[in-house]
């Protein structure tokens, strides 16, 4: 035998060696097949984003969310539908804003939050609203089906309804009573900012929800 006579420690050490050479082989050959796998381009054609609401900006947020995600993952190569093997189509059904949380103006709030209307011209005016919405959620619904388009299979069609957003302030900085009475011409451009940005966030989601469900679809069949 080849080990006679070797000290039993250094035979111990030749022997484990030789076992952790043989497994990460064996690793190394399962890892590279799982590799192959899962990297085999998948030619992708995404349609223009549909959007049957009417709010602006939101089909071209979600098409460019839907592209970064999809050209970071080397799996996929997008191109356009005469070379693609696959197809997806977006489609935005709904969107809109809902309020979470109102402050009245008899609890002694300086201004409101909506347009920053202060609550002595509520007294005057009773037809002026005595409450302001302090915060809301964005809201939006998406549907998606992909196909394979050489053959027109339905690879997946998935809803995605009520997408929200975390509550945001519609004031400014989130609170009525911190006052923004002295700067009430920023109420509506902070507004707008926080509005803005919640959207973006949900073009995200949406995005992110797409994407998963392509990452799930086996690779296509080999083209002969």
């Amino acid at each position: 035998m080849l080990c006679t006579g070797l000290p039993t420690r250094l035979y111990q050490f030749v022997a484990a060696t030789i076992v952790l050479l043989m497994l990460e082989g064996c690793v190394y050959r399962f890892g590279n097949s799982e590799r192959t796998y899962s990297t085999q381009p998948r030619t992708l054609y995404i349609a223009p984003v549909a959007d049957n609401t009417s709010r602006a900006g939101q089909s071209a947020r979600l098409m460019a969310a839907l592209k970064r995600l999809l050209a970071q993952d080397r799996v996929f190569i997008l191109t356009d539908k005469s070379t693609a093997r696959w197809g997806v189509e977006v489609q935005i059904i709904a969107s809109g804003r809902a309020i979470t949380r109102v402050e009245k103006c008899d609890q002694g709030n300086e201004i409101l939050a909506s347009g920053a209307v202060t609550c002595a011209r509520i007294k005057e005016n009773g037809q002026l609203p005595d409450i302001s919405a302090e915060e809301e959620i964005a809201q939006i619904s998406v549907r998606a089906r992909a196909m394979d388009l050489e053959n027109g299979a339905l690879l997946f069609q998935a809803n995605f309804p009520n997408l929200t957003t975390g509550p945001y302030p519609v004031v400014g900085d989130g609170s009525v009573r911190s006052s923004l009475s002295n700067k009430q011409g920023l109420h509506p451009l902070r507004y707008n900012e926080n509005s803005e940005n919640a959207f973006e966030s949900l073009a995200q989601i949406a995005a992110q929800r797409i994407y998963e469900q392509l990452v799930a679809l086996p690779p296509p069949a080999p083209n002969y």
